[in-house]
């Protein structure tokens, strides 16, 4: 007993610095198509949750994606990776799932996780991103019940924008990261992607933890470029 209270405690600082993560690439072809049609349309995306090993991973993994399934579509196997997080080697089991891209006030087919909700505004569009339920509640949902309880850094969410239409498009953002450098109210200028062009938007910790909660955060408006 002694020795197992022991290693629980040696391995709760690994597991405090980790954090859930979810990625997902949006082409702006099928932001258009849902507006277009008025209907959901479901994109690829990766849901990655911190383990406590790569034995610990292995071993739960199946029940981890059984227990997934009742909360949002699994379209793989599943996989346990390694993954550098603030510096450090992160274990996490790493699920293919979908998010749903909606025209804003549309409902969201069940079950899922991920949404992404389009509003048209003035010739341009909103783009923001819910979780439908709060990420502590996902995160509970899935765990065996002998996991440790620990409070996990905020998520990091990373959406891939991809230009797939006829021409360059103009895009702002806000208190986000772009391509790995931060865009805050001070700084923030018009981004033009041109065609094919793609960039990467990670959320910063405070739009990180508000998402979490269930919350709606606007992280990229699309219009034409000026």
């Amino acid at each position: 007993m002694k020795f197992k209270a022991l290693a629980t405690l040696l391995a709760l600082p690994l597991l405090a610095a980790c954090a859930p993560e979810v990625e997902s690439t949006i082409y702006l072809a099928d932001v258009q198509t849902a507006l277009d049609k008025g209907d959901a349309v479901a994109i690829p995306a990766v849901l990655r949750i911190p383990q406590g090993g790569e034995d610990d991973c292995k071993k739960g993994l199946a029940a981890l994606i059984e227990k997934l399934k009742a909360l949002a579509p699994v379209t793989g196997k599943g996989q346990c990776i390694s993954k550098d997080q603030h510096g450090s080697g992160t274990q996490l089991a790493e699920v293919e799932t979908s998010v749903q891209i909606v025209p804003a006030g549309k409902d969201v087919p069940q079950p899922n996780l991920f949404v992404i909700e389009a509003t048209p505004r003035d010739g341009r569009t909103d783009l923001s991103f819910k979780m439908l339920k709060p990420i502590a509640e996902v995160i509970k949902a899935v765990q065996s019940d002998d996991s440790m309880q620990v409070d996990f850094d905020p998520s990091f969410f990373l959406l891939h924008l991809n230009n797939d239409g006829a021409g360059p498009v103009q895009i702002d953002v806000t208190n986000v990261y772009v391509d790995n450098k931060p865009v805050v109210p001070e700084n923030a200028q018009p981004i033009s992607l041109d065609r094919r062009g793609d960039i990467e938007i990670r959320f910063s910790d405070v739009a990180s933890s508000y998402v979490e909660a269930g919350n709606s955060y606007v992280f990229a408006t699309i219009g034409p470029k000026s």
